[in-house]
């Protein structure tokens, strides 16, 4: 198996701190807010979980289906960034442009 380049290193490291990001402040908004208030944030981190596992998935496969998933991780932060929350949308939309800005160089 080859080793990972720069890029997919950081794409990981990228998504281990959105999962960072999302996890605190989902425990502080618990904290502070209760329990039922907290639940749109474990929703985050459920889906962030979901976003880690497809990034080290298709790390595994063929750089044009990392360029739809990074397409479509795109669309989906720009649309939870109007949507559900400012900061984890930015993130989800910064890591799916940088992966697509990646792997399409991979691909030229």
């Amino acid at each position: 198996m080859p080793s990972d380049s720069l890029v997919t290193v950081l794409t990981k490291l990228l998504v281990v701190g959105l999962l960072a990001v999302t996890l605190v402040s989902t425990y502080f908004t618990g904290r502070q807010s209760g329990p039922v208030a907290a639940i749109p944030g474990l929703i985050r981190v459920y889906l962030t979980l979901a976003l880690a596992v497809g990034v080290f998935v298709t790390s595994l496969l063929d750089p044009r289906f990392q360029i739809a998933f990074a397409l479509g991780l795109t669309a989906f932060g720009v649309s939870m960034y109007f949507t559900e929350s400012a900061l984890v949308g930015a993130l989800l939309a910064v890591v799916g442009l940088f992966t697509l800005g990646t792997k399409a160089r991979e691909l030229a």
